[in-house]
């Protein structure tokens, strides 16, 4: 009898853990059949967004140092000793003011002499000429004062120019060589005035890019994080032998002086716009035999769609062909579905 009830509960104890272990089996079969069809039933996770137009621009971009409008760099006419410097760099200084005087103290030049003979040479001519309007003195006299006069003027006017050093233009101070004190030789460079209220960039471009840019185009200067906006002012119809390169030269208004002469600026150039473009980004656009394609969601399905495109820039394509605004564009989760795989559309 006891032999009897302890194979029972043997057998019984082993029916239990059968049991036991046939239900986990079938429950975690369940479950691994569950997540086999969920995503057939309900879906592949993806992102849409909603195709509308945007606009659409292509730049070139170059690097070029900016100039001033009109600019002029004068040199020494002359060698000597410079007594004195009336102005600072980033001064505005005005036409025919004078920058740069030198020591008059030269005995080459007999500067003190040449004035003194041209002052002389004014008051005899001044003087004869009120006697020929009085009939007082002839014609021939006062032609040998005129011609006296005019001779004694150039000459002066001719070493005040060398030892007094004018501005040629209105503008500004970029470039200031010497100092106070200093001996030069002649044609050593002094200073470089520009007028600045409008800067000018010339960019070397191939010919491919040359024939893309036209003048009037719209341009920027991109400088201390900056935009300065301006145009395409000149382009070159040649190449340049020395560069083999195209030029265009492109400006820029500068009212509050920020754009500095002689600084490296980024020169972006628009050369193509549309404000009614389709563009995505270039990552989204896979292809195979047939061409390129992306992925549209309609009514919970994938549908795969070829697609053409046109100009690119930087990470997008403007589309000439595939998508329409309102088609629901996936952009995140395409490579895991096939043209009808059913997805769902997550936020």
């Amino acid at each position: 009898m006891r032999l009897i009830n302890k194979s029972f509960w043997l057998y019984t104890i082993a029916l239990i853990i059968g049991l036991f272990v046939f239900g986990c089996g079938n429950k975690s079969n369940e479950e691994t059949k569950s997540m086999e069809q969920i995503q057939s039933e309900e879906g592949i996770p993806v992102k849409v967004e909603t195709v509308a137009y945007k606009p659409f621009q292509k730049y070139l971009s170059f690097y070029s140092k900016l100039t001033g409008i009109k600019e002029a760099t004068k040199g020494a006419m002359t060698g000597g000793k410079i007594e004195k410097i009336n102005v600072r760099v980033g001064e505005y200084v005005k036409e025919n003011q004078v920058i740069v005087e030198f020591d008059t103290d030269n005995p080459a030049l007999q500067y003190e002499q040449a004035k003194t003979s041209y002052e002389n040479a004014k008051k005899s001519y001044d003087r004869i000429k009120s006697l020929l309007e009085a009939g007082e003195t002839s014609q021939a006299n006062f032609d040998g004062a005129e011609t006296q006069y005019l001779v004694s003027k150039r000459n002066y006017e001719s070493l005040k120019q060398m030892l007094f050093v004018e501005s040629p233009l209105d503008g500004r101070i970029v470039d200031l060589k010497v100092n106070a004190g200093d001996n030069v030789n002649k044609d050593v460079h002094l200073f470089t005035v520009a007028q600045t209220n409008i800067m000018r960039a010339k960019i070397w471009v191939s010919e491919k890019e040359i024939g893309l840019i036209k003048k009037g185009m719209k341009a920027a200067a991109v400088y201390n994080g900056n935009n300065y906006s301006g145009k395409i002012s000149d382009v070159s119809l040649g190449i340049d032998p020395a560069r083999q390169s195209f030029y265009a030269e492109a400006e820029f208004n500068n009212p509050g002086n920020e754009l500095m002469n002689g600084v490296t600026v980024e020169i972006k150039v628009l050369v193509y716009e549309n404000q009614n473009a389709i563009i995505i980004p270039r990552n989204l656009m896979m292809s195979d035999e047939k061409g390129h394609y992306l992925f549209t969601e309609e009514n919970g399905k994938a549908v795969k769609v070829y697609a053409e495109n046109g100009r690119e820039s930087g990470i997008y394509y403007e589309l000439s062909k595939g998508l329409k605004p309102g088609d629901r564009l996936i952009i995140n989760g395409a490579d895991q579905i096939e043209n009808g795989t059913t997805v769902k559309v997550i936020q």
